[in-house]
């Protein structure tokens, strides 16, 4: 009978370090889902909590909110998840409004105010709506006599637009003093890159990289392409699309390549050809010239024939996203890789450096104080 309970007592052992043995290559190899899974159970916690006591918790928000605190605590800041059904309507509108082409050629943002009227948070000088004397706060409470908060912003802010040249009467608070105005809308379309000769030297301003600039700058080079002298302006140009980009800087560098260096290992590879001008060139950047306007940067100082930079520091942006599509009908918006150019490092987080560091304002972009484009034209002289 001893040995008999002896056996019994060996085999629930035996079974007890197998079982033991068996949860430990489970729990390796699911480790990351173990304990992941009882991070989470924690907001599940708290949410079982505030669904009993708490009659105003936004579920839904709170959960989108949880996996965007997620994935922007990992530290990149491009790194985000969206749903299109999850949409605002009110960020809906602010955004229709402000990507309109009234908002861009008149030239102003929009918010919602406090009171649930239109904030005017940016007013962009010499255009139609600086030129009419709207100001930077201004709170518009009517459109045509109707009241905007009490028809609701998401229904009836957006009928601040209208086509070229049409009026509305608009009724204003400014600090506190209501006035009526008569806004005459602008549409006429606002140039990605606009130019001009000074003297024997060409000056272009690119402000983005988008599906007119292509056209634009085949335009500008049309008029000015004989041109032996050039300043590029690429300052607060917060950049666009790479492969318009690419278009627009194949008159300015030689044949050279950038490389999209995936962080899964894959690389692409775009060329610019061998067609840029014979001229001396001044490329204008500061501290707002980001992303592809970055790129063109690279591409001019290392495979253009005589380039220099003046200004300051550029923003530092030499990265890449992509999405994936999700189970739940959302998408992952991600960075993916990076950016080189030649035997350039990549720019992310430091910035691209001019030869020559001309510090300034960017207000002053333009005007009569406009330091960093005089050394442009004194280098050129």
């Amino acid at each position: 009978m001893k040995n008999i309970k002896n056996y019994i007592l060996i085999s629930v052992f035996s079974a007890g370090i197998a079982g033991l043995a068996t949860y430990g290559g489970f729990y390796l190899v699911n480790k990351e889902k173990i304990e992941t899974g009882e991070k989470f159970s924690i907001i599940k916690e708290c949410r079982d909590i505030l669904e009993k006591n708490c009659s105003e918790f936004n579920d839904e928000d709170a959960v989108i909110g949880a996996i965007n605190g997620y994935l922007q605590s990992g530290g990149d800041k491009y790194t985000y998840y969206y749903q299109f059904y999850n949409s605002d309507p009110v960020e809906d509108n602010i955004n229709y409004i402000n990507t309109s082409g009234t908002a861009i050629a008149s030239g102003f943002q929009v918010q919602k105010s406090d009171d649930g009227n239109i904030l005017m948070t940016k007013i962009t000088p010499n255009l139609a709506a600086d030129k009419q004397g709207l100001k930077t706060g201004d709170i518009i409470t009517h459109i045509g006599g109707v009241s905007i908060s009490e028809k609701g912003f998401e229904n009836y802010a957006n009928k601040i637009l209208g086509k070229q040249d049409t009026e509305v009467d608009l009724t204003i608070n400014r600090d506190g003093e209501i006035f009526n105005m008569n806004f005459k809308r602008d549409n006429e379309l606002v140039r990605e890159v606009n130019w001009e000769m000074n003297d024997d030297v060409a000056y272009i301003r690119i402000s983005g990289f988008g599906m007119l600039s292509a056209g634009n700058m085949s335009t500008a080079m049309n008029e000015v392409g004989d041109a032996k002298k050039f300043i590029i302006d690429l300052r607060n140009n917060g950049g666009g699309q790479n492969e318009y980009m690419m278009q627009a800087v194949d008159y300015f560098a030689g044949e050279g390549e950038v490389v999209m260096n995936g962080n899964d290992g894959a690389t692409e590879v775009y060329n610019t050809n061998s067609n840029a001008v014979d001229a001396e060139i001044v490329i204008l950047i500061n501290e707002k010239t980001a992303s592809a306007a970055e790129i063109f940067t690279a591409l001019c100082k290392q495979y253009g024939k005589d380039v220099t930079l003046v200004g300051m520091n550029t923003f530092g942006k030499g990265i890449f996203q992509k999405e994936a599509d999700l189970s739940d009908g959302g998408k992952l918006h991600y960075t993916a890789g990076y950016f080189t150019v030649g035997d350039w490092e990549c720019w992310h987080g430091k910035g691209i450096t001019p030869d020559i560091i001309v510090e300034m304002d960017s207000s002053f972009i333009g005007t009569e104080d406009d330091i960093q484009f005089k050394k442009a034209l004194e280098l050129l002289e």
